[in-house]
């Protein structure tokens, strides 16, 4: 970024100038143009969109609302968007009360029009495992590309969860697939625990469930699954995790300790769920609960085979995933540039070292400029179109064009909340 520090001040921007830059002007030692499909590439292997970057991205960006097909309970976009090699966007829309089913929709950037995929719960009885009054009220987790061309995505329950007595939702969770060239839907896994986000870059497809953060493992190759307990305390849920190119995933463990306090690390698996690393995270819980914070939020993928992501807190972390061992895990800093605030969507513009989120701090949201590489970010006022109570969730992905896709939900004028999707281009 060719800007300097006292332009960007005269414009009233706020500013932070951090001291991140020699950390990150090395080239990761785990390059992506080491490994991964050299048909797909780096970039579609993580459901990614690089461009150049915009002639001045530090700037608000303009705004546009995208209404999903109704259904019947239809409520809220919980950051389940990805997108296809063919540069379509998938959301799943979640339902509002027990015994329902969330949708999957797929969206065309091009034509500007909605297909209503299907529910979970058809789909369930089209597989003939669908019990009396089940429901699954929700698409929580990123829609995941993988190598064999299909897309990775679960479903969950909350009907009866009980985080104080370990007891999961009565209909559980469920592991998806869709075929973007048929639409076609395959059931892979059945949980008993709610299934709350997948991740995964190639061959490898994870997925979370709680409580105690259970991670599953799916190989797409041998269609062959398996799971390890990881940890957590209370009703702490990491509303994300992340997985690199290599097959590790890297998912939070929480611990209560003797003294009342609770500590969390990043722990690394291999591709043969083996711990192989823990990292402490300092910014992660705070003073508050960990029963109200959502772990890990935001993430993105760099062009080099590095990964940043979010705490709810807003600290920015870089994960490192070298030739051998254990990968480095490093905090960045906070992305906010007036410190904490809740991060839960993070881009990458260039795969380099230029980020942007959605943040929301003192009830307010912004769109957030990071550049890792000198530490400046920038925050600047985010148009919600006049909506109403208005709750932003998490995303990373683009379309072709380079413009942002972020869920949520926004206040119905009767009452209630109806899905929001929202459509963001940086600047002209």
């Amino acid at each position: 970024m060719q800007r300097s520090l006292s332009r960007l001040v005269g414009t009233g921007f706020i500013l932070l100038c951090g001291v991140a830059g020699a950390l990150f002007l090395s080239r990761s030692q785990f390059g992506a143009d080491d490994v991964g499909a050299p048909m797909r590439g780096y970039e579609a292997q993580t459901g990614s969109r690089y461009l150049p970057l915009p002639s001045n991205p530090f700037q608000a960006p303009m705004v546009r609302r995208l209404d999903t097909p109704s259904f019947a309970g239809a409520t809220s976009v919980w950051g389940a968007i990805g997108r296809d090699d063919g540069g379509d966007i998938w959301v799943g829309v979640s339902a509002e009360n027990a015994g329902m089913s969330a949708h999957l929709m797929r969206y065309d950037p091009v034509a500007q029009s909605w297909q209503d995929r299907g529910s979970v719960v058809d789909q369930l009885r089209k597989e003939g495992i669908h019990h009396d009054g089940e429901g699954q009220v929700k698409i929580h987790s990123k829609i995941i590309p993988a190598d064999d061309g299909w897309l990775y995505f679960a479903s969950m329950d909350e009907d009866g969860e009980n985080a104080a007595t370990k007891a999961p939702p009565r209909w559980g969770g469920h592991l998806w697939r869709v075929d973007p060239r048929s639409n076609r839907w395959e059931h892979l896994i059945a949980a008993p625990e709610a299934l709350i986000a997948v991740s995964g870059v190639g061959r490898y497809i994870y997925a979370l469930g709680y409580w105690n953060h259970v991670l599953y493992q799916y190989d797409t190759t041998t269609a062959k699954s398996r799971r390890v307990v990881v940890g957590s305390v209370g009703q702490h849920v990491s509303r994300n995790f992340v997985a690199d190119v290599r097959g590790h995933a890297y998912v939070p463990r929480l611990a209560a300790q003797a003294d009342g306090k609770v500590t969390a690390a990043l722990v690394e698996y291999d591709a043969d769920l083996h711990e192989v690393g823990a990292t402490s995270l300092e910014f992660y819980t705070g003073r508050e609960s960990p029963d109200s914070n959502e772990g890990i939020v935001g993430l993105a993928y760099l062009s080099d085979g590095r990964i940043v992501f979010t705490t709810h807190r807003g600290q920015l972390y870089l994960i490192d995933p070298i030739r051998s061992g254990p990968a480095q895990v490093t905090p960045v800093g906070w992305l906010h540039p007036k410190g904490e605030a809740y991060a839960p969507s993070l881009f990458s513009f260039n795969g380099k070292s230029l980020l942007a989120s959605v943040t929301q701090r003192d009830g307010a949201y912004e769109w957030v400029i990071f550049d890792l590489a000198t530490g400046i970010s920038g925050a600047f006022p985010l148009d919600t179109k006049t909506l109403r109570n208005v709750l932003l969730y998490g995303s990373i992905t683009r379309d072709n064009e380079g413009r942002f896709y972020v869920g949520g939900w926004a206040a119905e004028p009767a009452g209630g909340e109806r899905p929001l999707v929202l459509q963001i281009t940086a600047s002209p």
